[in-house]
């Protein structure tokens, strides 16, 4: 299994300190508590939700959204939590006030346009997953491809600066972003990230693969593990949609193509076949 990586207490001390982190909100420690039961009551789940009109909103309208393909239209948040189960509603709350946690007044980059990227992400690896026939569920797919750049926000509250970091990253792919923004800045996105998830208390694997997922020599040495798994569906998943929207490769695809492919078990024409299908989905 690939080797866990831990970040400096003290470097994750001085991001408590020196940066604008969002707080763990109230309705995800609820949820989180309720989860916690031995037997979590669905209706309960649902009640708790219900409270937050703006995030049953979303619920409601991604649950209605193609994305899911419901014969017919879903209204209220208890059928919504039967269809979606447990971990589909709590990864969508999750999603909702992860994006609702950064204000656009105090950031460097158009967050609108960077939560719209890191949605086709997740839905891209949702459906890669799909395709594949993997043993990663949905929901935690959906999961790591919304928060896996979510130190990038952070970044950009902090640094006023930030964008033309971004903007240089693009013309300069043989490094990664992390890389040039440790050379920048100290301190990296993957960093930030892996300290938002574990602030809001996401399953230990996913804020790892938040701290790795510039790591271009992640799959070096193939293990079969569910984490390298996810790994190359999100790698694939970030390409497909930096294609769709710039008409080329991201800057990580070409050091990570070919061993994606392996731990996927697909080569280029199923990928081609991936890329058709989606891109009718990406917005």
């Amino acid at each position: 299994m690939a080797k866990m990586i831990t970040v400096d207490e003290k470097v994750l001390a001085d991001i408590g300190r020196g940066f604008t982190i969002p707080a763990r909100p109230e309705l995800l420690i609820k949820l989180q508590d309720l989860m916690s039961q031995q037997e979590p009551d669905l209706n309960e789940i649902a009640d708790t939700i219900a409270l937050d009109v703006a995030t049953s909103a979303t619920i409601l309208k991604t649950v209605n959204s193609p994305l899911y393909g419901l014969a017919r239209s879903i209204s209220d948040i208890k059928k919504s939590v039967r269809y979606l189960g447990i971990q589909g509603v709590y990864s969508l709350v999750t999603s909702c006030l992860l994006k609702r946690g950064f204000e656009q007044n105090n950031s460097g980059i158009a967050l609108d346009e960077f939560w719209l990227n890191s949605t086709n992400i997740a839905n891209t690896a949702v459906y890669i997953g799909k395709q594949i026939k993997h043993r990663i569920s949905s929901e935690k797919l959906f999961t790591i491809g919304l928060f896996h750049d979510c130190g990038i926000p952070v970044m950009a509250i902090k640094y006023d600066n930030y964008q033309a970091c971004l903007d240089y990253s693009i013309n300069n792919p043989s490094k990664t972003l992390p890389e040039i923004e440790e050379s920048l800045y100290n301190i990296n996105h993957a960093t930030l990230g892996y300290y938002v998830a574990s602030s809001w208390r996401l399953p230990k694997d996913i804020c790892q693969l938040i701290l790795r997922h510039h790591d271009r020599d992640f799959l070096n040495k193939l293990d079969g593990s569910e984490l390298q798994l996810a790994y190359a569906i999100i790698k694939m998943a970030e390409n497909i949609t930096y294609q769709h929207k710039h008409f080329r490769d991201c800057a990580d695809w070409p050091y990570v193509c070919d061993t994606v492919f392996t731990v996927l078990d697909i080569d280029e024409y199923q990928y081609q076949d991936i890329i058709e299908d989606i891109n009718e989905q990406l917005i």
